[in-house]
């Protein structure tokens, strides 16, 4: 018999159920918690952690008649530790990110970011307006629709070196609306 278990047969000669777990939880607290702290990293985790063990310990009926009680004990806490990191592998955004330090004021655009990017969106209408339809029609596949070359001169049933040039006069339009802008 181990010496731990000798410790907890004398905790139950004499005593009853619910001073037997008393005794249990006081005998065992600190070396639960330095066993989930050196796994955790964490002494706020290891404090729930071992409360958490105790509630569902005292749940478990005919605790203290097992033979090794704190075997028992250990082996509960290392199914709840794996548990909790199965838990948390299941959310990990939700302890990744601390939500109370977000500030969503500063990730969106101003007052002046908002017109700037509302004036280039019209020049760019404005200058798509202006090319021809087969260049637009180029751009939009192009730039919109991820198409190759290839893939457009055949839809158009123009080669190539059509779609190129087309292309970059299209852009060269496009780029001097907005430098118009700045």
């Amino acid at each position: 018999m181990s010496a731990s278990d000798r410790g907890a047969a004398r905790e139950a000669s004499g005593s009853t159920g619910p001073e037997r777990f008393e005794a249990l939880t006081r005998r065992l607290r600190l070396p639960l918690l330095r066993y989930f702290t050196q796994r955790t990293g964490s002494q706020p985790d290891s404090e729930e952690l071992v409360q958490d063990l105790f509630v569902r310990l005292l749940r478990r009926p005919g605790l203290m008649t097992l033979e090794s009680v704190d075997g028992y004990v250990f082996e509960a806490a290392a199914n709840l530790l794996r548990d909790k990191v199965k838990r948390e592998r299941k959310r990990p955004m939700l302890n990744a990110v601390d939500l109370d330090r977000i500030d969503l004021a500063d990730d969106l655009p101003g007052a002046e970011d908002v017109v700037g990017g509302r004036q280039n969106l019209e020049r760019i209408q404005a200058a798509l307006k202006a090319l021809s339809p087969r260049a637009r029609t180029i751009v939009i596949l192009r730039r919109f629709e991820d198409m190759s070359h290839a893939q457009i001169a055949a839809r158009l049933n123009i080669s190539v070196s059509a779609v190129e040039k087309n292309l970059v006069r299209s852009m060269a339009v496009l780029r001097d609306a907005l430098r118009e802008a700045g």
